[in-house]
């Protein structure tokens, strides 16, 4: 079931990262006219006594009927109850549930399910109340390069499938569009809105009219102005193959330019402006560490990331360009070990077959890079041992897996019985 923007929210919709069937949303209903004391107070008695303390997504329903807010926990019973916290009537989470006249749930297999359904239900419904109130620091965006003719850097919510090169999300809105002021400088790209016209030189024009640019960029040195005719298109193209050469992680000119001049300025006594250099080299030295990261995972071998769940439920996601293309239940038996291994071979592929319904890597490439980090001190291994990434999860390199029932059956067994013992 497809979900749909209609005036009265009904269901999330399909989970293209659960390869089980869905639980069913459970819901909780105020009534029509009761006061806000009356209604909290009924939200709170009915999340103590249905809630579970189990993995899993949540949506706010405002007054229309519409989704106001979408988060996830790990416990549901306790993350929803902390909306109730005394003295949070300022705080957002306390807004947001003086808003809500209608609480639903879904449960999940584990916390990295529920991490994953809640951004694809952020992307799918963008309630209000994710974005509104959110410190930027928190805030995530796609660093992007493309919309042509002449193309720009520019901070997207979501991942660009039409862009040059879309990386992210990366956190923090504010270092971000600190980073675009940088980049568009040292690169002199333009940083103009969409709607201004692009001259390049190659393009003749049927009258010889003055054209002046938009800004005074070009005058300070820091855009080869693609708007008035001052550039070539290959020179452009130019600048921008070295910014996404930057952006790939191949170029480090940026940083040592930065340091040189921060240096300099402060050989010159110009301390002010060293200080802003070194703010300028900070954020850039920050974020060559995250597409760093985006990179190596991209260039990473197809990996399978087995999450066990208590209920049975245990999932393989199968990692290629360090994000998910798809979902699996894990195998038990030979019927299943069969097809899911064919799965994954046909998927991992350098060109897999039509009709595998092969999710976008780059759809989830930050959020699993950013899981995973957080989470991974050992390494991959071929052995029964288990990667740290976890108490019970693991990985194992998608080449490595067993490629017959009678291996894999005591293979499974010994997962099985050390993830037990974590």
């Amino acid at each position: 079931m497809e979900a749909k923007w209609t005036e009265q929210f009904e269901d999330f919709g399909d989970d293209p990262y659960l390869p089980f069937s869905r639980e069913k949303l459970c819901w909780i209903r105020s009534g029509t006219n009761a006061s806000t004391k009356e209604r909290l107070e009924f939200f709170k008695k009915s999340i103590r006594s249905t809630a579970p303390r189990v993995p899993g997504v949540y949506g706010m329903i405002d007054a229309t009927g519409r989704l106001l807010y979408v988060g996830k926990s790990k416990a549901l019973r306790n993350r929803l109850y902390s909306y109730f916290l005394p003295n949070n009537e300022e705080e957002k989470s306390g807004r947001i549930v003086q808003s809500a006249h209608a609480i639903v749930w879904e449960q999940q297999p584990s916390e990295f399910a529920a991490l994953l359904r809640e951004q694809c239900l952020i992307r799918r419904w963008q309630p209000r109340m994710n974005v509104v109130g959110m410190p930027k620091r928190q805030q995530q965006a796609y660093l992007c390069l493309g919309r042509p003719p002449a193309e720009s850097l520019y901070l997207s919510r979501y991942h660009d499938n039409i862009a040059r090169c879309s990386h992210g999300p990366l956190p923090g809105i504010a270092n971000l569009n600190r980073a675009v002021e940088i980049l568009a400088r040292h690169f002199k790209l333009r940083d103009c809105s969409q709607k201004t016209a692009m001259h390049l030189s190659e393009q003749l024009s049927l009258f010889d009219l003055e054209q002046r640019a938009g800004c005074v960029r070009h005058e300070l040195g820091n855009c080869i102005a693609p708007c008035i005719s001052t550039c070539s298109k290959s020179l452009y193209a130019e600048q921008t193959l070295k910014a996404e050469r930057f952006l790939q992680g191949g170029d480090h000119s940026l940083e040592e330019k930065l340091a040189e001049m921060m240096a300099e300025a402060s050989r010159n006594l110009h301390f002010e402006h060293a200080a802003r250099l070194r703010e300028d080299l900070r954020i850039i030295r920050w974020l060559v560490r995250r597409l760093t990261q985006f990179n190596r995972a991209r260039d990473s071998e197809s990996t399978v990331y087995c999450v066990p769940a208590d209920n049975g439920r245990t999932i393989w996601y199968l990692l290629r360009g360090g994000g998910i293309v798809t979902a699996m239940a894990a195998p038990k038996t030979k019927i299943e070990w069969t097809p899911t291994l064919k799965r994954i071979q046909d998927c991992t592929k350098p060109s897999p077959p039509i009709g595998l319904g092969l999710l976008d890597p780059e759809d989830t490439l930050g959020l699993v890079t950013s899981w995973l980090e957080k989470r991974k001190k050992g390494t991959r291994t071929k052995d029964a041992a288990p990667s740290n990434i976890d108490a019970k999860c693991w990985t194992i390199l998608a080449a490595d897996l067993p490629t017959t029932w009678s291996m894999a059956k005591l293979w499974l067994a010994d997962r099985t019985r050390l993830a037990e013992s974590a």
